[in-house]
């Protein structure tokens, strides 16, 4: 059939292409989820199967090369699909680790308003708060501060305490 393709035969191309059309979708349906990405791969191989046949010589033969044509179209399809995820993978990322920034940023504002207006409120509790968080020990912290251990634990609960809820409702309650 492929001759009398070459020799110009209308009718016997259409007929051709039209086997090749029903074998491809079964094979590509195989490989390919999407109805309608089968149909491109279809079309695309077929396409080039009409406009490249004629002027060839074949080392294998035509059926072989026409199955190599569809396999290519299958492997750039998924090549393309690997591509296109990675991509959005990495503005889905780009946009979480924004968005996260965002939120940090908003949290370090949120702390210190929160720190100047316990400043404010009692500057004992600010100063413990501030002497733990540089990471001095209870015992250091009660000796810049000329209190007991017990006064030192109770303060520092105390201030944490106020923080928290002025992160979270933006006001220092005594």
């Amino acid at each position: 059939m492929f001759y009398e393709v070459r020799s110009g035969d209308k009718e016997a191309e259409k007929l051709l292409l039209e086997k090749l059309r029903e074998r491809f979708r079964l094979i590509t349906q195989q490989r390919v989820s999407d109805s309608q990405d089968v149909e491109d791969i279809v079309q695309d191989s077929l396409v080039v199967i009409a406009s490249k046949s004629k002027a060839m010589d074949f080392q294998t033969s035509f059926s072989a090369w026409a199955r190599k044509v569809l396999e290519n179209n299958i492997l750039n399809y998924h090549r393309t699909r690997a591509r296109q995820k990675r991509k959005l993978e990495r503005f889905a990322k780009q946009r979480n680790s924004a968005a996260e920034e965002n939120l940090q940023l908003d949290l370090k504002r949120r702390l210190l308003d929160c720190l100047k207006k316990l400043n404010e409120a009692n500057i004992r509790h600010a100063r413990i708060l501030n002497y733990s968080h540089q990471g001095y020990s209870i015992e250091q912290i009660c000796e810049k501060l000329q209190i007991s251990k017990n006064a030192a634990y109770v303060l520092l609960s105390r201030a944490r305490v106020i923080l928290r809820n002025c992160l979270e409702k933006g006001v220092i309650e005594p």
